[in-house]
């Protein structure tokens, strides 16, 4: 059941990406309001990746003079008062800690910004402002009941492993080697990485 909670946190995570790179890219907020996003699925695939579905195409223009207020906004549409309500109810349900559903945002974001910052057609400036706000200076009331924002603690640096690539190791195991055949611990995962034998940090 936690593992399948996980699972579930990580395809979820695809709406957080689709409502922040329509922010940063497009200049668009849309509209993340429970009511307003869904997600759907093919019963045949057989690797569930389900499709963010937005029901009205509401958008505000982001500008310079309201790009803070409607960060905010966004912020406390989608996860305030729509994913802390699943996590909510994901932790009640399975037992799964809410440390391992926020970390598995936070690496989909992490992979965001690192996709836009190696865009040569973004502004790198603007990206890093939001990258910052968002995982560390945004209060933790923009996402739900928390004195302090739940993504500062997964903002560690990158490292080099063995194999000369770099990973950003997770704090957290995401469970993903309990499920499918194939029962093996993701490339970040914490059980493999800790203690970091033959991994050095990133200077």
């Amino acid at each position: 059941m936690r593992a399948a909670a996980s699972m579930l946190a990580k395809r979820y995570s695809f709406v957080v990406v689709a409502a922040l790179y329509s922010f940063i890219v497009f200049q668009k907020k849309i509209n993340a309001s429970t009511k307003n996003v869904s997600l759907h699925t093919e019963d045949a695939e057989t690797i569930w990746l389900p499709k963010v579905s937005i029901s009205e195409i509401e958008t505000k223009e982001v500008t310079e003079d309201n790009r803070k207020i409607l960060l905010d906004e966004l912020l406390d549409e989608l996860f305030a008062h729509h994913i802390e309500r699943i996590w909510s109810s994901l932790r009640k349900v399975t037992k799964i800690s809410k440390l391992t559903l926020w970390e598995n945002v936070a690496v989909y974001i992490h992979w965001l910004y690192d996709l836009l910052l190696a865009n040569e057609e973004i502004e790198n400036v603007q990206v890093q402002k939001n990258l910052r706000y968002l995982l560390e200076e945004a209060e933790g009331h923009h996402f739900g009941s928390y004195h302090h924002n739940p993504f500062a603690r997964y903002s560690s640096p990158l490292q080099v492993e063995k194999q000369m690539q770099e990973i950003r190791v997770r704090q957290t195991c995401c469970l993903s080697y309990q499920t499918g055949a194939k029962k093996t611990y993701c490339q970040t995962c914490p059980v493999i990485c800790k203690p970091k034998k033959g991994v050095i940090v990133h200077e």
